[in-house]
């Protein structure tokens, strides 16, 4: 049975109290999340107001998915995937410290602020692809099942890192540039307190003597062997790039020409929540009705859609809409592409998948993050606003197409 034929099971089963750990796990550490999401393009812009070095931040924080994301999967797949979040988690803990440790000697410069997001998402890269891995372990591989836990969870993450976290990131850092990644700090902590009440299971068996590169080239093999799959990587390809060509610089835009302060920057980052939680929730019926293919391509155009009104208005409240249809589309485009991932990849493989998928779906987005800046740099801050909408809307039409005529 194809990815969008299994959606169209039903089930009622219970996600189980290994889920709810996960879901807190994931829940609190998003807050922080949130916090240094904001956080991070707000100290970039009091360390420097050129375009370029705040976009060098955000395509340092960006990268890992291309030059980590590599072989995480594969190191994933040979180890206890809960070990390898929590291990994740404390070390990206410990990366914070630091940080707050530069800002509060006055040290601190773009340079290592750009260093200290690398290590960050570098820590994510393993602890997503574990997470992906870990979650049919937990509550099964059926197809509704899979959306159902996979919507609640990126909706309790996104309330997290867009309705909590962003107003806190804000508000901390307009009291001390050094709070929000403390704030962060003790989330990951919190998150892997959490995960140590998850049960322990077994790293997936590894064929002898498999080197790690073997490992990676299986994980490749199998996701381009599947058209569909590499067509969804494609799109979250089109999706990623679109998105961070427009947040590159979004800071300077809200500041410059929306007069928001730091903490109504937050603000309107938390605006995404309203949208992504109601797209989390409403997930599994939504995905059923119109397919993994079509949430994915929708997804796509909404985004276009949030970043033309975001773009043209001259207040804050009319780009809180905006916001709110970015968090709408975010989630369901990670919902479906996780939900099809999970179902049609065996368990030794999902570690490795997982990574290849994202390396193909985020592994260039730090270009769309370098090109905003460049765009900005040339043609002002709302520029990058207005063309991601035209790159978004031309790859969805043409991934579309290919999609409808992919077999299923």
């Amino acid at each position: 049975m194809t990815v969008a034929g299994q959606t169209q099971q039903r089930t009622r089963t219970r996600l189980g109290r290994g889920f709810r750990l996960v879901w807190w796990s994931a829940s609190v550490s998003s807050v922080g999340d949130g916090a240094f999401t904001v956080a991070v393009p707000l100290l970039a812009a009091y360390l420097t107001r050129n375009p370029i070095a705040v976009s060098i931040v955000s395509a340092a924080a960006a990268a890992p998915w291309f030059l980590v994301g590599f072989w995480s999967g594969a190191i994933v797949d040979r180890l206890p995937r809960r070990a390898v979040m929590i291990t994740a988690d404390l070390l990206r803990a410990v990366s914070l410290v630091a940080l707050v440790g530069l800002v509060l000697l006055r040290v601190a410069s773009p340079a290592a602020l750009a260093v200290v997001a690398f290590l960050v998402v570098s820590g994510q890269c393993f602890f997503d692809a574990a997470a992906q891995a870990l979650l049919p372990q937990v509550v099964g591989r059926e197809g509704d099942t899979l959306t159902k836990a996979n919507g609640q969870l990126f909706a309790g993450e996104t309330v997290g890192s867009t309705l909590v976290g962003p107003p806190l990131g804000g508000y901390t850092f307009a009291l001390a540039p050094w709070a929000p990644f403390a704030v962060d700090a003790v989330s990951f902590v919190a998150s892997a307190s959490f995960l140590g009440g998850v049960r322990k299971a077994p790293a997936p068996e590894v064929p002898e003597r498999q080197s790690l590169r073997s490992a990676v080239r299986e994980g490749f093999a199998y996701l381009l062997r599947s058209r569909e799959l590499m067509l969804l990587a494609l799109c979250l390809t089109a999706y990623n790039v679109g998105y961070n060509l427009a947040y590159a610089t979004l800071v300077l835009f809200a500041k410059d020409s929306l007069g928001v302060s730091d903490f109504g920057f937050g603000l309107l980052i938390a605006a995404s929540a309203v949208g992504a939680v109601i797209a989390g929730w409403v997930a599994t019926p939504l995905v059923r009705r119109v397919g993994i293919r079509g949430a994915v391509i929708g997804a796509g155009v909404v985004q276009a859609a949030a970043w033309v009104v975001i773009a043209l208005t001259g207040t804050p409240w009319i780009a809180w809409a905006g916001f709110v249809l970015l968090g709408a589309a975010s989630t369901l485009v990670t919902v479906a592409v996780v939900s099809a991932r999970q179902q049609a990849v065996p368990n030794h493989l999902l570690g490795r998948v997982v990574s290849a998928f994202r390396l193909i779906g985020n592994g260039v987005a730090p270009l769309g993050s370098v090109a905003g800046g460049l765009i900005a740099s040339a043609a002002g801050f709302q520029a990058p606003l207005l063309a991601a909408p035209v790159l978004l809307v031309v790859a969805m039409a043409v991934l579309g197409i290919l999609l409808a005529r992919a077999p299923r």
